[in-house]
């Protein structure tokens, strides 16, 4: 029987299932309560960090207020309660350091609900947190619309008025946020824009690269401005005349007694000797030798006195003609040739009973040119290439700015304002060099997804000097109108009125990035006025150039002085959508006649212009942060689709320009954890 117990295995896993039943439980149990310690650690992590989060933005300065504190138990209180996760004892005590860094300390206790009954004891949860106010270095670059819509009021406001505010604010609430910050910088760059910029502050003879300047070098020494010339084509021929740019060469003869007794006298040194009389005067005579204005040495007699009258010649005077080239004079006026010298000869002073009598003779030099030439026939409306190195280094360009009926040249051909000017002919006028630009080459295409890389001027990385990447300084006084499409069109005689191309561009120049004070900062914004039409890809182009770390300021833009990094944004504003300005002068020349956005692509200018802009947004996306901002008009179509998400905001009116530009400006100096 024994044996047949020992055999029989009935019921043994009813009991080996009682003997495991304590261990399984364990198990289950530790990891249920293992599970709810990890959960309300991270609830009282996140409540703490809450926390401390809050009293900081509660805090207007670095002292850690009695509001700041209630403000942030407030917030953990809200976001963690005992009654939720099951714990107990939970406590947060916070404080914070003369910097204004707040610390918190978060405790609580979780009871073990499974693992109690094994005897284990409840888990004691301590959390630390803190939070500062973390502004890293930022750029900020406020590419601001100036076209001239922007002097429209709004409720009685001009626009332009409601900007200046709003940017005035954006400074001051970032400035805030930097109180008590001395380790991070933040500076500010702005690129006021309409159909072109102006890059005078950019460009420079002595640039200073420390504030961001670049040498002239970058700009081009000649281009091609749509001009005109003047056709001196009708010959006139008007006999002799006197040649006024011919200075009259005075020589005078001085002797006496003493000197020389013959009829050959020479220059007198000194007076000395026997008194000379008015007829010792009148019979010295001679051969005189002298250089004309054509450097051809002429030798000439004096005629002298013979008994009471001069010899061929009326008493007192006489007068050879020279003809140009010649050493032989004539009595008779030339019929012949193109110039001549007229030389006359005039005694001045006679004797005197004085020992240094003395007896003068003067010779005359007048020169005569044949009034003979070409006068102006027309004039041509065409492209013409101009050297501009001076004027990009702002010194004055002269150019003639009319000619008349009586203006002659020597040679028939056609001459532009800039030669003729140079040639004394016509009324001069002069111009110099305001800061508007040109951009660079570039294609007309229609597509710009990607990018073509012969759109030099759509490249916000590279610059350079060779003649492609140059940009090419406006020069607005030699541009005149023609009729659209033609490359070229001629006026004829003298009698019409030319009519100039016209250019608005912003009076203020592009300002790089640099530290500024309120003051500074006011001065600038204060200084900018409307005018012009919306071209929003000019606007980022440059607004890109300026902050991009890699490129023509990589030196300056790749980290922050304190070796830190660097956070970028762009503030975007504008109160219009892309438009043209085919018969003006832009950024991208008369676009009617050079069609360099056009070309043969059938778009319209403001279509394509729209285009380059959201390329623009769409190559740096990432890299910068974007913030468009529609005063007075809608924020959809291009400026929502080139913000970053959450990023574009419309403002109908001065209030809500304002508020936009403070919320960007809180945004951007961004309370953050420490870790």
């Amino acid at each position: 029987m024994l044996r047949r117990l020992l055999r029989n295995d009935a019921g043994n896993i009813m009991a080996i299932t009682a003997a495991a039943t304590l261990p399984m439980l364990a198990v289950i149990g530790g990891a249920v309560d293992i599970s709810r310690v990890y959960l309300a650690k991270g609830r009282v992590q996140a409540a703490c960090d809450s926390a401390v989060l809050a009293g900081r933005k509660a805090m207007s300065t670095n002292t850690y207020t009695t509001a700041a504190q209630n403000r942030a138990n407030s917030m953990f209180n809200f976001n963690f309660q005992d009654a939720d996760y099951g714990t107990r004892n939970t406590s947060f005590v916070s404080s914070a350091n003369s910097e204004g860094k707040v610390s918190g300390i978060a405790k609580t206790t979780v009871p073990m609900v499974v693992m109690g009954m094994f005897g284990a004891d409840p888990k004691q949860l301590s959390i630390t947190c803190s939070a500062d106010l973390q502004i890293p270095n930022i750029d900020v670059v406020l590419v601001l619309d100036v076209t001239g819509s922007m002097d429209d009021p709004i409720n009685g406001t001009k626009k332009i008025d409601s900007l200046k505010l709003a940017a005035k604010d954006f400074y001051d609430t970032l400035a805030t946020a930097m109180v008590g910050n001395t380790q991070s910088q933040v500076r500010y760059g702005f690129v006021p824009y309409s159909q072109a910029v102006n890059v005078k502050d950019i460009f420079k003879s002595s640039p200073d690269a420390s504030k961001g300047e670049l040498p002239l070098s970058h700009l081009s020494d000649t281009m091609v401005v749509q001009s005109r010339v003047a056709n001196f084509n009708t010959l006139v021929d008007n006999g002799w005349k006197v040649d006024s740019s011919a200075t009259p060469v005075k020589f005078t003869q001085v002797f006496n007694k003493s000197n020389d007794n013959s009829k050959n006298p020479y220059t007198a040194v000194s007076v000395t000797g026997t008194n000379i009389s008015q007829f010792d005067c009148d019979q010295y005579g001679g051969n005189l030798s002298f250089q004309i204005d054509d450097g051809t040495n002429v030798q000439v007699n004096l005629f002298p006195r013979i008994g009471s009258s001069w010899s061929g010649e009326s008493l007192g005077s006489s007068i050879l003609y020279i003809p140009e080239g010649s050493s032989t004079a004539q009595t008779g006026e030339p019929t012949t040739g193109q110039s001549y010298t007229k030389v006359s000869f005039e005694k001045v002073s006679g004797a005197t009973n004085s020992t240094y009598a003395a007896c003068t003779r003067r010779v005359i030099q007048t020169r005569y040119i044949k009034d003979k030439g070409y006068k102006i026939t027309s004039w041509t409306h065409q492209p013409v290439t101009y050297a501009v190195d001076a004027y990009k280094a702002s010194t004055a360009l002269n150019y003639t700015s009319s000619v008349s009926d009586t203006d002659r040249v020597a040679t028939s051909g056609s001459y532009d304002p800039v030669a003729l000017q140079a040639m004394g002919i016509g009324s001069v006028s002069s111009t110099t060099w305001g800061g508007c630009i040109e951009e660079r080459d570039t294609v007309a295409v229609s597509s710009f997804s990607p990018i073509p890389t012969g759109a030099l001027d759509l490249n916000y990385i590279d610059g350079g000097t060779s003649a492609s990447r140059r940009w090419r300084p406006i020069l607005r006084e030699l541009s005149y109108e023609r009729d659209k499409g033609s490359a070229s069109q001629t006026y004829t005689g003298n009698s019409y009125t030319a009519k100039k191309h016209s250019l608005t561009c912003p009076g203020v120049s592009i300002r790089n990035l640099n530290v500024m004070t309120k003051t500074q900062f006011d001065n600038y914004i204060n200084s900018l006025s409307a005018g012009g039409n919306t071209y929003l890809d000019v606007g980022m182009i440059w607004g890109l150039r300026l902050i991009n770390p890699q490129g023509m300021f990589s030196n300056r833009n790749l980290i922050g002085p304190n070796g830190g990094q660097i956070s970028r944004h762009i503030i975007f504003l504008t109160d219009g959508t892309p438009a043209e300005a085919t018969g003006s002068i832009t950024a991208y020349g008369v676009e009617d006649l050079e069609k360099r956005i056009a070309g043969s692509t059938g778009v319209s200018v403001a279509t394509l212009h729209a285009r380059r802009f959201q390329a623009l947004c769409d190559a740096q996306r990432g890299a910068v942060s974007i913030w468009a901002i529609a005063f007075g008009t809608s924020v959809s179509g291009n400026l929502s689709t080139c913000a970053d998400p959450g990023r574009a905001f419309q403002a109908n009116n001065t209030t809500q320009l304002r508020d936009a530009f403070k919320s960007i400006a809180k945004q951007v100096a961004d309370l953050r954890l420490v870790d």
